[in-house]
């Protein structure tokens, strides 16, 4: 149950993006990036603007993000996993003032300046790519605006000069829609811009200038955190109860002591980093209560901002933390879970200009275990420079591995139990089917006939059978001759089963009534008013057996028993019973009753039932089962024409309507009504014609 409950809970969440993906691009369009000039290179400007359809002003302007992006698939078959490192990024806000008209409606204005010496976008090696990504949001009433382009960047004669400046300001009044002219200078030693949208609350005080990074600062994460545990607390819980084996409940255990931990660090942690005269304190912990550590800034070597990795998205969103590293070597976090890498940029670059240091805000990134490290030169701005930190990876692995060895056991355990029970069990369901294969017979002949007779009951049903489906009248015959004597001598095996399902959609009617026939044999129902009475009175009084009773009183009817009571007690049940399901098998009875009238019967529950069950079946009985004939099946489609013409016929309906027409017809036209109603005008008569020229038993089939 819990299991189903977090499948549910999965596909819940994906419906949901689902539609507002649909949502977003029927409210923007189909959204596009015009380049100023082509090719963009490294040294120069990135320009252009972003065409979309806005109908609304964003208040908090557009969001703009520019990433050098290394894509980088590691593992192999079903096990790969994408990481994605990003090496360079600046970030804009574009007032809504700037936001100028387009073909769509509107234009985004973009202006980037990126480094002389930044890479190419390579796309040689499929699993280790080199990408520049361009990412526009703003927050809008309703379904907010989102979307990610591929730019390409590739080096030119004319991009020898440097640029600088990656993050330009927006000013208003401004040249080029708003933008200030670029500064230069090395940005990893420059001073970085504050962002228009901080977290971080900075305040003066006598203790010097403190930076605090407040609890519940990633909700979304935060939730889907608190999601995770919840469930896995529910497994221990289950682990518990059922006295599952202690390793395993230890194994669990601990993996959920884990997520608690996490949960609370990234709900409710804290950071406070206070910069004073000649040191720097720091205090983290669960709403800060964490204890503070006092770090004289003459043993700092550096602070440095590490960025994690980042799996299957581009929308260039890492957390990043703020280290400092002391000249001891050893290394302290003052800061973790922050969301916006330009945001800890400015607040490393403000603790390193209060402390007196070298102003360096390059960033690392932890490389995963399988991520190769790749040679790049550094980039202004933003350095690649692979973490050392390996520890930390090889215990997320071990823990990994732990895990997954844990739950591996316990579904073994569990598969073992059930297996137990199952065996054990004096109800305990039969082996699967096995393929049989197809056998081939040559014409019966007399010397047949005698051997036949002389088998056993369920051998004898199955090879007549057989030789049936192969069009033998012979066979035939001999199969209605001795399907009597059959009934409680024969059951459903493996090679019945086959026959079964491969009479039932023959091209022979006759051998379609011979599957009605080995049905009610393998059921035990004689083909005679008393079998009717019995099942009509079942249906009556057993409902758990009411939709198996009309379904072999329509195969009774159709053999010509009882054949005006049964059609009334069928066409009752499928038009009034209140179980959707016995409607159902009404509908899949009546099938088999040959009169038209029937089909202009079932072509009521195609219409009227309220169960999209009921009316698959009844569509499907109008086009190709059961034993009506071609000629009776082609009297319905003006009917259907009728159908698919009228505007308030849902897409649902207008689709399996066309997909009856098909099947009927054997014409594949498209799903268009006036191209159908043209056609029959044209060849509807002459298809009638040739229908009318078949033999009675003649119709549309598998085999």
């Amino acid at each position: 149950m819990i299991l189903l409950l977090g499948f549910n809970l999965v596909g819940a969440i994906l419906f949901i993006n689902a539609v507002r993906a649909s949502i977003r691009h029927r409210r923007f369009d189909n959204t596009y990036f015009e380049f100023d000039a082509l090719p963009f290179s490294p040294g120069q400007h990135v320009g252009g603007r972003i065409h979309l359809k806005l109908d609304t002003l964003a208040e908090h302007g557009i969001d703009l993000r520019l990433s050098c992006v290394r894509k980088v698939v590691a593992g192999s078959g079903d096990s790969r996993s994408t990481n994605q490192i990003v090496m360079w990024q600046a970030e804009q806000n574009v007032p809504a003032g700037s936001v100028g008209p387009g073909p769509l409606g509107r234009a985004i204005p973009v202006n980037f300046s990126i480094s002389a010496e930044s890479p190419n976008t390579d796309h040689d090696n499929p699993s280790d790519q080199i990408l520049w990504m361009l990412h526009a949001q703003a927050d809008v009433p309703g379904v907010d605006y989102s979307d990610d382009f591929e730019i390409p960047v590739f080096r030119s004669a004319a991009s020898s000069t440097p640029a600088s400046d990656f993050g330009t300001r927006i000013t208003t009044g401004a040249d080029n829609f708003g933008f200030a002219a670029p500064q230069t200078g090395n940005a990893d030693s420059a001073e970085v811009p504050q962002p228009a949208h901080t977290k971080v609350v900075v305040s003066m005080g006598s203790g010097g200038t403190e930076f605090y990074f407040p609890v519940f600062r990633n909700p979304g994460r935060a939730l889907i955190l608190l999601l995770v545990t919840v469930f896995w607390c529910a497994v221990v819980f289950v682990l518990y109860h059922t006295h599952a084996p202690i390793f395993f409940f230890i194994i669990f255990g601990l993996a959920d002591l884990l997520l608690i931990v996490g949960t609370l660090h990234v709900t409710l942690g804290s950071a406070r980093i206070s910069v004073s005269s000649g040191e720097i304190l720091s205090r983290m912990g669960i709403f800060g209560l964490g204890r503070t550590r006092r770090i004289q800034v003459s043993n700092v070597a550096s602070i440095v901002l590490v960025a994690s990795m980042q799996q299957g998205s581009s929308s260039g969103n890492h957390l990043c933390a703020i280290r400092v590293r002391l000249k001891d070597g050893r290394k302290f976090t003052l800061a973790d879970e922050i969301d916006s890498r330009q945001e800890a940029r400015w607040v490393v670059s403000q603790i390193e200009t209060l402390a007196g240091l070298r102003l360096d805000t390059h960033v690392e990134v932890d490389l995963p275990l399988g991520v190769p490290p790749q040679p790049l030169r550094p980039t202004s701005g933003q350095v690649f420079t692979p973490s050392r930190s390996s520890t930390s990876t090889t215990a997320s692995v071990g823990v990994f591995f732990a895990m997954v060895t844990g739950m591996i056991g316990f579904m073994a355990w569990r598969i073992s139990l059930f297996s137990v029970h199952r065996n054990n069990s004096p109800t305990a369901a039969a082996a699967p089917a096995k393929p049989t294969a197809r056998r081939i017979f040559a014409p019966l002949t007399d010397a047949d006939v005698g051997r036949v007779r002389a088998m056993p009951a369920q051998a004898q049903a199955e090879e007549l059978l057989e030789r049936a489906i192969g069009h033998d009248p012979g066979a035939l015959d001999l199969f209605d001759q001795q399907v009597g004597g059959w009934i409680g001598h024969i059951q459903m095996s493996d090679r019945m089963k086959q026959l079964e399902q491969r009479s039932r959609f023959s091209k022979d009617l006759r051998v379609r009534y011979a599957n009605v026939d080995i049905n009610l044999a393998l059921e035990g129902w004689q083909k005679n008013k008393q079998a009717a009475d019995l099942l009509i009175e079942r249906g009556s009084t057993d409902p758990r057996y009411r939709a198996s009773a009309v379904y072999y009183l329509g195969m009774l009817a159709g053999r010509g028993v009882d054949y005006q009571r049964i059609h009334g007690v069928l066409l009752n049940y499928a038009r009034y019973d209140q179980d959707a399901t016995v409607r159902r098998w009404a509908v899949e009875g009546m099938r088999f009753l040959r009169e038209e009238n029937v089909l202009d019967e079932l072509f009521a529950s195609f219409t009227e039932d309220p169960a999209p069950s009921v009316r698959d079946r009844a569509g499907c009985n109008i086009s190709d089962c059961g034993i009506f004939t071609r000629k009776q099946r082609m009297r319905m489609v003006p009917k259907l024409l009728d159908l698919a013409m009228n505007p308030r016929t849902t897409g649902q309906m207008r689709s399996w309507t066309f997909l009856t027409l098909q099947e009927i017809t054997d014409e594949t036209l498209p799903a268009d009504a006036i191209i159908w109603s043209r056609w029959y005008q044209e060849h509807g008569s002459e298809k009638m014609a040739e229908f009318e020229r078949l033999e009675w038993w003649q119709v549309r089939g598998d085999e």
